[in-house]
C-alpha cells in the first residue's frame, strides 16, 4: 500500500501541534526532615497524657549523670512529672559534657553538700577511669 507523502507530512505537522500526555518528569516529594522521630514523640505523648501529668515550668537547666562519666546537660527543659506512678519526663535536646566540662558553670549554683558530692564522684570516675586503663594495659601485655 502507497503512502502519499503529502498527506503524511501534513498529519505529522498536526499532530505536532497537539501534543497529547506531560512531560515525563518526576516530582519530588519533600518531607518533614525535622520530626523523623514523629510517630515515637506521638506515642509517648499519648501515654504520657494518660497518666495526667504536672509540668513544671521555667526550668533553666537539667543533667542527667551516666555511669560513663558522661552527663547529659538540658537546656530549657521541659519537665513533666506524674508522682502517682512515679514518672519523670524531661523534654528538649540533650548535649552530652564531661563532668569536667560541666563543672564551672554547675558550681555557683550547688551549696557546700552538693559541691562536695559532686567533687568526690568526679574524683571516683577519675579513679575507676585509672583503673580501668591499667586493666586493660595489663591485658593487652599478656596477649602479646
Amino acid at each position: 500500500m502507497p503512502i502519499d507523502q503529502e498527506k503524511l507530512a501534513k498529519l505529522q505537522k498536526l499532530s505536532a501541534a497537539n501534543k497529547v500526555g506531560g512531560t515525563r518528569r518526576k516530582i519530588n516529594k519533600k518531607g518533614n526532615l525535622f520530626n523523623i522521630n514523629d510517630k515515637g514523640d506521638s506515642r509517648l505523648q499519648t501515654e504520657l497524657h494518660k497518666l495526667h501529668p504536672l509540668t513544671i515550668e521555667d526550668v533553666a537547666e537539667a543533667n542527667f549523670f551516666k555511669k560513663n562519666g558522661k552527663v547529659l546537660h538540658f537546656k530549657n527543659a521541659v519537665v513533666q512529672i506524674a508522682p502517682q506512678c512515679n514518672v519523670t519526663v524531661l523534654h528538649g535536646q540533650p548535649k552530652e559534657n564531661t563532668i569536667h566540662g560541666l563543672y564551672p558553670s554547675v558550681a555557683s549554683q550547688l551549696g557546700n553538700q552538693e559541691l562536695d558530692y559532686l567533687t568526690n564522684l568526679a574524683h571516683k570516675l577519675e579513679n575507676e577511669r585509672t583503673i580501668l586503663d591499667q586493666l586493660v594495659e595489663g591485658d593487652t601485655r599478656t596477649k602479646e
